[in-house]
Order: structure tokens, then sequence, then C-alpha cells
């Protein structure tokens, strides 16, 4: 199902999955290209993320953006939807950021 010319991680991951899987990938990654401004450093980092399990792969996208441990001086995703996604994901990435504790981690200010 994927291209020959795909890189042997994407094709590794893409083995084994059945028709309903294909489809949430295939959403997955729509959705993750809509929030991009970098679709070559969106491939890059497919290849951390597609090393573990993850149920939001734009979701991903935005804590590694987060985390940034490269230290890109320019985020990945596209400024309009910095905030949306700081919206809808800020008491998630607390919650990964600092297990156990409140939201705000207790003066630990996100974005």
């Amino acid at each position: 199902m994927t291209s020959p010319n795909a890189p042997n991680y994407v094709r590794r991951y893409c083995e084994d999955l059945n028709e309903e899987k294909w489809k949430w990938l295939h959403e997955q990654m729509n959705n993750a290209l809509e929030v991009t401004d970098s679709t070559e450093r969106l491939f890059y980092l497919l290849k951390w993320i597609l090393k573990h399990d993850f149920d939001d792969l734009t979701y991903e996208i935005y804590l590694q953006d987060y985390m940034d441990p490269e230290m890109h001086p320019k985020s990945l995703i596209k400024n309009d939807w910095q905030k949306i996604l700081h919206e809808r994901y800020k008491d998630r990435l607390a919650e990964d950021l600092c297990p156990g504790i409140p939201a705000t981690c207790e003066g630990v200010e996100f974005l």
C-alpha cells in the first residue's frame, strides 16, 4: 500500500495495517498536514513518532514542536494553528510534562 519511494520507517510502520488502521492513519496525516508549515520537518519527526504508539498525530507534532529538542528557530506549526492547538492540548501537555500535578504545573507557564 505504500509507495516504493516511501522511507523505510514509513513502510515498516504500514506493513501490518489493516484497512481500518489505514483510514485512521490517513486521517491523522491529513490533520497533521493541515497544521504544519514544513512537510519536510513533519516527515523527519515521523521517524521518531512512528516508533511508539500514538492516538493523535497532531498532538505528537504539537508536543515535539513545544519541546523542540533540535531548537529550530521557527515553529513547525502554522501561526494560525498555534492558539487553536494550545487550547485543544494544554491540559494534555501539562499532564505529559508534569504527571499528577494540576494543569498549571504549579507555576510552569505553557506558551
